[in-house]
């Protein structure tokens, strides 16, 4: 813009850019006190993250007040903001980045990276995120980006409205990144106790936002009517303003009392649901240990009377509680976390009760003591869960629930705890039972790389059909066949042992990866071909374990012959085992030897049908065969399986073809420190500055091809380079004018001689020489200059890089949002207002 062009536009009022500045620190405000618990463990304020937002506050509010000062356009506030949130970035958002130049570099680029895939850091990590990594880049950038764009539009005379838009897509992107559970705040009196702190923050932006915007209508009208002369004004009645003030004060104080009224009971029976509530159950799951691998733990000296949780205010039939439900096997755990390939388990919010689909309603009241971890106990398939104690609220919006396993968890910090209630209603457990199963679904979701070979040898040796009927058999055989064991030895007499009463002591190894389920199989094989023939059931007793052994080897089992299948680990409140092999069942008061594992098999037509796995413990392996072979203590890994068990094969230091992983010289690769500082920086760079040097490559090659041609094409070419140079120069096109009238209107030292020039070249039958050709095209680079000149520094830079004449010559004269100037019919800058489109053309 040259310094013509900005002297015609009228100086922004002091008050409304103040105004501006002030409703920009309000919205900044409420996203500070919005992401706040994400970056802060604690309700302080003094923190990088304060001193972030402070910063991106001041760049944001320099950036706009200097672009509208100086009266320029968005590509001065785009540059202002971008440099600024870079050095801001580097300088206070990333911490190190100033230790040394090549952490600097490196702190550019996540800089750089932020904007894009910044937001999945800060809705992916636990919070507190604290000064972790670049997160910090994320609300720096939106504070810069919302305080310069809310201080510019909320200047202009057209567009001011877009800076409340603005303002509200901020606060809104602030909630999506923001916290997943509310905070309450108990100590507001009466009907407000309930209020969260949410609710109050953004009743703030409501008000900030209709001030600014009743404000801002009010003074354009007063500056209207004085641009008018002052209008007709007539006499005012005495107290009618302070009448219309107390009036629209009461309606709105009235119309946020009903809105609170209203909202916060609404608020408080649905959960909040934000970026982060769809991703952060499947993290706290991927995070916790899966509780089959620590179940031996329950049984140790510790936690064997130890209570983890107590049953009351039963109603109707329920047999089991279920803690975790692990669907999923690796090869080497059961777990709840999805393999490559395989659907995840969708978490979900319980806002209103779920529809039961059969069974009998069953509710009961589960109060946690000792139990930890994300998962919530369950009696079934979810109805409708409600919590009690100290932290109901916070329960309430962490809880997640997912319908295909039954299970749920709570992703607050540390899990349950003590003093946590949950008032569970669900469906009775399905009364089906494995021999009413039927025929196999024929698909496990089990591979069946991940079956042992001795498991499908030793199914393959009963002979038994592959139903319903013929697993459940063959979890009768392994249950006889199997023998209790919790651990590897008896050091220190420990509970279990004693209250088993008379009991020989087989060790056992824990842990259920494939290696593990390979060799307890591999030991009922050999026992078989020593017994023989005939041989009778304590005589092939073998196979040594307990519960997460053979739960696996069930769900394994049912897997060979087609069964869906899971593992859930939990605690019985009813008798179910008529072998009385399983753990007591918990009454009142679940402790640390109630806890147990079972499986549940899926028949054909859908049911789930829960399978008691305990092995028996009243008859020993008989000495004959122990005593020809040491103890097996195998471990968690198998070499002959390594290759399909990647997590394994890694723990071998294998790569995945088994062999020995090369050893890789640090030292000798390239690509490292500088080289890839550097080559990323590049590859921003071209990305960056790509659209830019498309436009010019573009307009250079459209250059050459007019020059190229013969002279008659050249001549012409000329005259349409010339007149794409007014349009990149801001000049509006004349459609209807010959070429004579747009040379004229161009005013410049050499028009008139090129577009005479083009006509002989059009429109006689001798044309133009090649000199005439070349004499055009040095007119047109003296043109230039002289258009050129005529321009400021910026806009010289905007008519390089415009693509005006790339997109095509259409009428463009009444822009909106253009005041103050426009292009008469001679192409001459005059201060006034707007002419028609339809009175543009009757002049030309």
């Amino acid at each position: 813009m040259s310094a013509a062009e900005r002297g015609t536009r009228s100086a922004v009022p002091p008050a409304v850019l103040v105004a501006a500045c002030l409703y920009a620190v309000t919205i900044v405000e409420g996203i500070w006190l919005t992401l706040r618990r994400v970056y802060l463990p604690t309700d302080a304020i003094v923190a990088r993250y304060g001193l972030v937002v402070v910063v991106g506050l001041a760049i944001g509010l320099l950036a706009g007040v200097i672009t509208v000062l100086v009266r320029r356009g968005a590509v001065l506030l785009l540059a202002l903001a971008g440099a600024g949130y870079l050095a801001a970035a580097v300088l206070v958002a990333i911490p190190g980045s100033t230790a040394s130049g090549e952490a600097a570099a490196a702190a550019v680029v996540e800089a750089l990276r932020a904007p894009v895939t910044g937001w999945k850091d800060v809705v992916t990590l636990p919070v507190p995120l604290g000064e972790y990594g670049a997160t910090l880049a994320v609300p720096l950038l939106l504070v810069v980006a919302t305080s310069a764009a809310i201080v510019w539009l909320g200047t202009r005379a057209r567009w001011w409205g877009a800076a409340a838009a603005v303002g509200g897509v901020a606060f809104a992107v602030a909630i999506a990144i923001g916290p997943a559970a509310r905070t309450d705040l108990d100590a507001l009196p009466g009907a407000l106790g309930g209020i969260s702190r949410e609710i109050l923050i953004g009743l703030g932006m409501l008000g900030a936002t209709l001030a600014w915007m009743l404000w801002r209508m009010a003074d354009a009208r007063r500056r209207a009517l004085r641009a008018a002369g002052g209008g007709i004004r007539g006499e005012r009645a005495p107290g009618r303003a302070l009448g219309r003030i107390v009036l629209g004060t009461t309606v709105l104080a009235l119309a946020v009392v009903v809105g609170v009224a209203v909202a916060v009971p609404a608020a408080q029976s649905h959960p909040r649901e934000v970026a982060r509530t769809t991703i952060e159950p499947r993290l706290v799951v991927d995070r916790s240990v899966s509780p089959l691998s620590t179940y031996r733990a329950y049984l140790s000296d510790a936690l064997y009377d130890a209570p983890l949780f107590s049953v009351s205010a039963v109603t109707g039939e329920a047999d089991r509680i279920r803690v975790a439900t692990l669907p999923f096997f690796d090869g080497s755990e059961f777990t709840a976390v999805a393999p490559d390939g395989y659907t995840p388990l969708r978490f979900q919010r319980v806002p209103s009760p779920l529809a039961l689909d059969g069974g009998d309603p069953v509710s009961l009241t589960v109060t946690i003591e000792g139990l930890e971890g994300p998962w919530t106990p369950l009696p079934g398939p979810l109805g409708g869960a409600t919590f009690g104690g100290p932290r109901a609220a916070a329960l309430a919006d962490a809880f997640y629930y997912a319908p295909e396993a039954g299970a749920g968890v709570v992703t607050l910090a540390g899990g349950v705890a003590a003093g946590d209630e949950l008032n569970a209603t669900s469906a009775a457990a399905s009364t089906a039972t494995l021999a009413e199963a039927g025929e196999s679904p024929g698909s496990s979701g089990v591979p069946t790389e991940l079956i042992p070979g001795s498991l499908s040898e030793w199914v393959e040796s009963q002979g038994v059909t592959r139903d319903g009927a013929g697993l459940a058999s063959l979890i009768e055989r392994l249950r006889a066949r199997g023998y209790l064991s919790h651990a590897l030895t008896t050091a220190g007499s420990p509970r279990w042992v004693t209250d088993l009463g008379d009991y020989a002591f087989e060790p056992s190894a824990a842990g259920h990866s494939y290696d593990r389920i390979d060799r307890l199989f591999s030991a009922l094989i050999e026992r078989e071909a020593e017994a023989g023939a005939g041989a009778s059931a304590a005589q092939l007793v073998a196979a040594v374990g307990d519960d997460e052994q053979f739960a696996v080897a069930v769900a394994l089992l049912a897997a060979e012959l087609g069964f869906p299948a899971r593992v859930v680990v939990g605690v019985r409140v009813a008798d179910t085992d008529v072998h009385d092999w399983t753990p007591p069942v918990c009454q009142e008061v679940c402790r640390g030897r109630n806890m147990s594992v079972w499986t549940e098999v899926r028949s054909g037509s859908g049911d789930w049908i829960p399978v008691d796995v305990t092995p028996q413990h009243e008859t020993p392996v008989t000495p004959t065969v122990a005593t020809q072979r040491e103890p097996e203590l195998p471990t968690a890994t198998d070499p002959d399986r390594a290759e399909p068990i990647e997590a394994v094969a890694a723990l071998k230091g294998r790569s995945g073809g088994g062999e020995a992983a090369p050893v890789t010289d640090a030292g000798a690769s390239w690509f490292s420190g500088w080289v890839r500082v550097a080559l990323g920086g590049a590859l921003v760079l071209a990305l960056l500055l790509g659209p830019v040097l498309a436009v010019l490559v573009a307009k250079a090659v459209r250059r050459s091809r007019r020059r190229r041609g013969g002279p008659r094409a050249a001549a012409e070419g000329g005259w349409d380079e010339l007149v794409d140079l007014g349009l990149d120069a801001g000049l509006a096109p004349m459609p209807l004018a010959t070429r004579h009238e747009v040379a004229e209107a161009y005013g410049t030292a050499n028009a008139v001689a090129i577009a005479a020039l083009a006509d002989r070249a059009t429109f006689t039958r001798e044309g133009v020489e090649e000199d005439d050709a070349r004499r055009a095209w040095e007119m047109v680079a003296a043109d230039r200059a002289e258009l050129r000149e005529r321009q400021g520094w910026w806009r010289r830079l905007g008519a390089r890089l415009s693509t005006r004449s790339l997109l095509g010559r259409r009428d463009a004269t009444a822009e909106p949002g253009h005041e103050g100037v426009h292009v008469d019919e001679r192409w001459h800058l005059v201060s006034a207002a707007p002419a028609s489109s339809s009175a543009r053309r009757r002049r030309t």
